[in-house]
């Protein structure tokens, strides 16, 4: 097999590549040259050949062919990235100057899809994964599969051609051999392109050149030599599908940051490339070089002597390691060992290694040429935002709408679309929050918009979800909607995204998700926060026009009879008090504001709250709660609550139960000074010890009203207890740990004098 594999002089050849190493790149050049042949074929999407032309465009690298395709209702699209040192690019540059034909050969991505779903379709987990790669780097001394490869491959510049394919066959061949999970997909692909290469070869009378990775050679040299193999065909897609061009970038292609195909630290062999083209050495120099000029950039410059024992510790590494020129591992280490001076703590980062991955990962950002042909959605995108003035500049501007406007408010809908894409280069920095509603005075937006060079990027991979932006937008909420299967609020949440967007068809189309929703799910703080989603988009907002409709009455009727179902049965829950009394509020203000539009009972609501505000197991929080929204709603008088309050006259619940009160009535309680001045009698009734324990709480308690009300509150106690008016409060100049801290230490005091007599003429009186 290796003899058949290596022969040059066989009239098809096979190259095995990894992808986006350097060393593969600079030799497929050279073996081209050489053999000269009619036709180079390169593992690619074939869907692409008939606009491999653009491909030839002046782009500015990296980029990518981006595929794409829906599979019911999911969207999912892959990458074929090339950087200028990547063998697949070289093959295409050296296929055009020696005029050869080239062409992809591997499956289009929407059929392969089905059955695979890597979306870094230049993948080494072929041969990463072999156990022949675990024992070499063991055999050798490395740690992975990267110091493996480098050192097989890319440190020795001047080994020959033939012995460079010799070395790569075999080991591919190993990898291939001793990998038992050979997966479905590859063995389709492979199929896929050996029938490529036949038709190659009655097409073409000359020899050919088939560039694929290196995982793939010894089993399409096979698939050539038998007969053909049928395989049972994948069903057609269906779906909607396609093919583009789009930019790419180094940090995306840096496998150390996530991407599954490639090398890792790529602006570290962009530095080697462009020096093996100019038969220059010593990249590590240049490299170091600009680690140092980043890290002066951000004010830590490294000394002369610094940087001379950092390439003298490189390079001894380097001769230790037996590399014969300074690699990435040398460097890095050697930066590390001579720079790095004091104890590094296990798992916190450091500015200058953080400075040398930067370096090693280089930032080359891709940009397509003019030409290029753009997915309909882009060409959309871009003209929309033109009708609206609203296209992204190098220059950063604010954009402040009111969505009362009409005008303003069809580009907010615009924006909002972006957002739901994921296009960047738009960011909603202010403006009325319609998720917290705490403040609906004013409805308005304020967006940031600035071109990146990731916006060209996100607007072609946000094809797949549509032609159109509204089609798109569209098709990507219906994509979220999935992960929505038992929570009623992310629904809510999706269907506030749809009326932001513009899209009332849609929101149909989540109402009805959401009634489903709403009846299997048992959570109660689920569903009342949806309940408070539904109450702003039906009560309040003429702003996104969804006020008063008819099918949203339906479901909002729906909710809030669940809600308060659930409130009656909820059991003890710790931990989520402020989303507990969020609930309750929504429950209340519910029926507050939509108890005759909805018909909604009264004598259930009170009785359900009654019932809640008497449970003796229930927590204090939540019978406060209930006992001020019937405060609230004048189905309790200010009796009533006092008498309430005795029963949770302890340190240990007198926070808690007030904390629920205010919460649900703290504009009532403001107005009955009888009511403060039994809480002011309870608190004075507290010893030191017990008033300490009941402090953090009641802090929390009173955090529901503003300084104002505070102050207007402690007036109406000195009211209440006769004290004059010209006296005032006295604000403390200490923060309230403070405080603590010293009538904590005040009554320890007063305990030591009483143990020992020391009150004076009061002790001896008592005597």
């Amino acid at each position: 097999m290796i003899e058949e594999l290596c022969d040059l002089d066989a009239r098809v050849v096979f190259f095995p590549v990894r992808h986006h190493s350097p060393a593969c790149a600079r030799r497929v050049g050279e073996l081209a040259k050489q053999l000269r042949p009619d036709a180079v074929l390169i593992e690619g999407p074939s869907d692409f050949n008939d606009r491999l032309h653009e491909l030839y465009l002046p782009h500015r690298l990296p980029i990518a062919i981006y595929s794409f395709v829906r599979l019911g209702e999911k969207r999912r699209g892959a990458y074929h990235p090339f950087c200028i040192y990547s063998p697949e690019w070289q093959a295409l540059t050296v296929a055009k100057e020696l005029k050869a034909v080239a062409r992809f050969i591997d499956m289009p991505w929407a059929e392969i899809a089905q059955v695979d779903d890597v979306s870094n379709r230049y993948a080494d987990r072929g041969m990463s994964r072999s156990e022949y790669v675990s024992r070499l780097c063991r055999q050798i001394g490395v740690e992975n599969f990267d110091a493996l490869w480098d050192t097989f491959f890319e440190l020795d510049p001047d080994v020959e051609l033939t012995e460079f394919l010799r070395r790569c066959h075999n080991f591919c061949l190993h990898c291939r051999l001793l990998d038992e999970t050979v997966s479905e997909s590859d063995r389709r692909r492979e199929a896929f392109m050996a029938e490529h290469v036949r038709r190659a070869m009655t097409e073409f009378k000359g020899r050919i050149l088939v560039v694929t990775g290196g995982y793939h050679s010894s089993a399409l040299c096979e698939l050539l030599r038998d007969k053909p193999q049928k395989t049972e065909p994948l069903p057609n897609v269906e779906g909607e599908h396609g093919i583009a061009l789009t930019p790419y970038s180094y940090e995306r292609l840096d496998s150390l940051r996530g991407y599954d195909a490639g090398m890792p630290n790529p602006g570290f062999y962009h530095q080697v490339w462009l020096d093996s083209q100019r038969a220059k050495g010593a990249s590590h120099r240049t490299l170091l070089a600009q680690v140092v000029k980043m890290l002066r950039k951000r004010g830590q410059p490294i000394s002369a002597a610094d940087l001379i024992a950092a390439e003298t510790t490189a390079s001894g590494l380097a001769q230790l390691r037996g590399h014969p020129s300074v690699w990435r591992g040398d460097l890095l280490d050697g930066i590390i060992g001579a720079l790095i001076k004091e104890e590094r703590a296990y798992g916190i980062g450091h500015p200058l290694i953080d400075a040398v991955h930067e370096v090693f990962r280089g930032g080359e950002r891709g940009l397509l040429a003019e030409g290029t042909i753009l997915p309909p959605l882009v060409e959309d995108l871009k003209q929309q935002l033109a009708q609206f003035k609203l296209e992204p500049e190098k220059k950063e501007r604010e954009v402040e709408l009111d969505l009362h406007v009409e005008d303003d408010r069809l580009r907010s809908r615009l924006m909002h679309r972006l957002r739901i894409l994921g296009v960047a280069g738009f960011d909603r920095t202010g403006g009325t929050d319609l998720v917290a509603r705490d403040d609906m005075a004013e409805v308005w937006e304020q967006w940031r918009i600035r071109w990146t060079p990731d916006f060209d990027a996100t607007a072609v991979e946000a094809a797949r979800y549509g032609p159109t932006l509204s089609d798109a937008t569209s098709a990507r909420l219906i994509e979220r909607s999935t992960s929505c299967e038992r929570d009623a609020e992310k629904a809510a949440l999706l269907l506030l995204d749809a009326s932001l967007a513009g899209l009332p068809e849609l929101a149909d189309t989540f109402l009805q998700r959401l009634a489903a929703l709403i009846r299997g799910d048992s959570d109660f703080f689920t569903v009342t926060k949806s309940l408070g989603h539904l109450l702003y988009l039906f009560v309040h907002d003429q702003v996104l026009q969804t006020a008063g409709r008819s099918d949203l009455a339906g479901l909002f009727h729906e909710t809030y009879t669940r809600g308060l179902w659930l409130l009656e049965s909820l059991g003890q829950v710790a931990g989520r008090d402020r989303e507990l009394l969020s609930g309750v509020r929504a429950l209340l203000d519910t029926f507050e504001r939509c108890c005759g539009s909805l018909s909604l009972d009264r004598t259930e609501f009170v009785s359900v709250f009654q019932r809640v505000s008497a449970e003796k197991q229930q927590r204090p929080l939540v019978r406060g709660a209930a006992m001020g929204a019937m405060w609230t709603l004048g189905e309790s008088d200010t009796a009533h609550v006092r008498t309430q309050l005795l029963f949770f006259a302890n340190p240990d619940s007198l926070g808690d139960f007030l904390t629920g009160l205010f919460a649900l009535a703290r504009e009532v309680v403001q107005r009955h000074r009888e009511l403060i001045k039994s809480i002011d009698e309870l608190l004075v009734a507290f010893a030191d010890e017990e008033f300490l324990e009941a402090l953090p709480s009641l802090r929390l308690a009173f955090t529901y009203f503003t300084p104002r009300e505070k102050h207007h509150m402690g007036m109406t106690l000195l009211e209440a207890l006769g004290m004059k008016e010209t006296q005032s409060l006295t604000t403390l100049e200490v923060t309230p740990e403070i405080m603590a801290r010293a009538v904590a230490f005040e009554g320890r005091l007063f305990e030591a004098v009483a143990k020992y007599g020391l009150r004076g003429g009061d002790t001896a009186e008592a005597d």
